[in-house]
């Protein structure tokens, strides 16, 4: 049994707006987290184990009551989107951050019920933190519980044979027309089956379901900003938020309303300020909106292990696993009504096509239902040889290979579908995938009784290397005439077809133990993380600039034909070469 109660401040470092380059650039305000959060949790946990024979049953459960407060002022004080950094040809040359040009605006308002309130005070660009009337502001408390029981029968059927079968139930409850009270039912079997033999052969299988909880942290950004005032289908919740979010778009380019929209915001004043109103179109925007009935996401798994002894002191396993999610939780732009097709468009191979066009479905600018209805598919054969320590050396080796599938279960503004209507066309490699991954690790001691300048010394090594993984091809532009433009991709390409470089790091470790005391003992250590100095790149800008693809060779163009002279450079890396030194003392 325990209560834990936790609060976490995380101020913001700046209130200038928050202005990006989709999927490229950002400066300004960090919209990705709360600026506060506060929780308290009770929680009992409980099993019981009884032998009978051959049996070994297990009974348990566990209850958590979980309230959460956060404040989470998403929008605010606004958020600009540019197509490019500076001025240039094409695209660069109607939106660009330099020349104040964006493509889309959004805000957020707090003075309900109509939340029409037409400036606010621009002195706050000028603050290292969110004034406390807006973090107040945005604030939003949910509870919610998350209970299970389980039993499970561990049997020894044979000296060579054990059976293990379980039930495990899971349910989660939520404020009345938030979400439905949820169930999981669970049942797993197992069994390991010892051939015997000289080389210890081991066969293990087992399969099984595995219930989640329905993602709470992207609910809970409902209340404080992202859940708008309506809903769009009577199926979703009846959360709303208690601050108001706004998009405005209009015609972009030198002199047009979207640059003067822009340049009123930086003196406080919003774009239907009736003092000064800029014509466009302004209209609520929602982030997120659960439906009721939001689903417990789930694995479905099965595993195959055959384990044997090859060699004296060496441990190989070969593994295939396939795991499949099922009613993975995300969002979706669903303010969709078809609107025609554009044809005669390409994918990066050459082949053509035509892409669903769109127009709002009501007078909200977005509208995103967050849902249940994403899936994902694991397939690997996993390779594992390990030899314990022995006469000063041990080591073990590790491969992977595999294929990882999904439709874009990640609520995250790049990764919602472009088309609410064929989620199918959005199934491709994971952004996860990886096929091949090999790590090894060695580690090498010293004698303990030989002399002062030899003993007690151990040198060890992990070696990481993965193939690439693949990104989005993303237009930067709004595409399909939805509204939105950062999930939007080139021309017809698929999900995931950008690949990118494969990664290698080499770790080293150096230590001796000193002997002080029969009780105390200090150890020195070196230790290197990339020792080898490899320039890993993580993200990729893959922002192709154009609604379709350009032929590669073009005058004017870049990698593929893509008039962004940044296409295909690297955006983030990861670490470069760390050396770090320690001492350590055992009693």
């Amino acid at each position: 049994m325990q209560y834990a109660d936790r609060d976490y401040d995380f101020p913001t470092e700046s209130s200038q707006p928050h202005m990006e380059v989709a999927n490229q650039f950002a400066i300004g305000v960090n919209r990705g987290n709360p600026d506060f959060y506060k929780e308290k949790r009770f929680e009992i946990v409980d099993n019981v184990t009884k032998n009978i024979g051959k049996h070994t049953f297990s009974f348990g459960g566990d209850y958590n009551w979980v309230r959460t407060t956060e404040s989470f002022p998403l929008f605010y004080p606004f958020e600009a989107t540019f197509l490019c950094i500076n001025p240039g040809d094409g695209a660069c040359a109607i939106s660009n951050l330099q020349d104040h040009d964006p493509v889309v605006l959004f805000y957020e308002r707090f003075q309900g019920p109509t939340f029409n309130e037409p400036t606010f005070d621009p002195s706050v660009f000028q603050l290292s933190h969110y004034p406390d009337a807006v973090r107040n502001g945005a604030v939003g408390t949910l509870d919610h519980t998350y209970s299970g029981l389980f039993v499970q029968d561990n049997w020894r059927a044979t000296q060579k044979l054990t059976i293990n079968g379980g039930f495990r139930t899971d349910w989660e409850t939520w404020p009345s027309g938030v979400v439905d009270t949820q169930w999981g039912f669970d049942p797993r079997l197992g069994l390991a089956y010892s051939v015997g033999t000289s080389r210890n052969i081991v066969i293990r299988a087992g399969i099984g379901l595995f219930h989640g909880i329905v993602p709470a942290p992207l609910l809970m950004c409902q209340k404080p900003s992202c859940g708008g005032q309506t809903k769009f289908r009577p199926e979703e919740n009846d959360l709303n938020s208690v601050s108001q979010l706004w998009g405005f778009a209009s015609g972009v380019g030198p002199g047009a309303p979207m640059q003067t929209a822009f340049n009123n915001l930086l003196n406080g004043s919003y774009p239907d300020n009736p003092d000064d109103p800029v014509p466009g179109f302004q209209g609520p925007t929602t982030i997120v909106r659960f439906t009721k009935n939001h689903r417990q996401p789930y694995g479905i798994q099965h595993s195959l292990t055959v384990e044997f002894e090859p060699a004296k002191d060496h441990t190989l396993s070969l593994t295939y696993l396939r795991t499949h999610g099922v009613h993975l939780g995300s969002f979706y732009n669903i303010n969709q009504a078809p609107n025609g097709f554009q044809c005669d468009l390409h994918d990066s191979s050459g082949q053509t096509g035509c892409k669903q066009q769109f127009a709002p479905a009501s007078a909200n600018f977005v509208f995103f239902e967050a849902d249940s209805r994403w899936y994902s598919e694991f397939d690997g054969l996993l390779v594992n040889l390990n030899k314990r320590v022995t006469h000063h050396l041990g080591y073990g080796l590790s491969y992977t290979w595999s294929k990882s599938l999904d439709d874009g279960p990640n609520p995250s503004f790049v990764l919602i579908p472009q088309d609410t209507f064929d989620f199918r066309a959005e199934k491709a490699l994971s952004a996860d995938h990886v096929a091949h991954r090999f790590v090894a690790n060695a580690i090498f001691t010293g004698p303990t009784g030989k002399n002062f300048l030899i003993n007690d010394w151990e040198f060890s090594t992990i070696m990481s290397f993965e193939s690439p993984h693949y990104f989005t091809k993303f237009a930067g532009l709004d595409t399909n005439a939805d509204g939105f433009t950062a999930n939007d991709r080139t021309g017809i390409e698929p999900r995931n077809t950008f690949k990118g470089d494969s990664y290698q790091s080499v770790d080293l470790r150096v230590s001796r133990t000193f002997k002080l005391s029969e009780r105390f003992a200090l150890q020195a250590l070196a230790e290197s993380f990339n020792t080898l100095n490899t320039v890993n790149v993580r993200f990729y800008n893959t922002v192709y600039t154009a609604p379709d693809f350009i032929p590669a060779g073009t005058p004017g163009t870049f990698l593929e034909g893509s008039p962004n002279p940044g296409y295909g450079t690297p955006r983030a890396v990861f670490n470069p070469r760390q050396i770090q030194f320690a001492l350590r003392l055992t009693f």
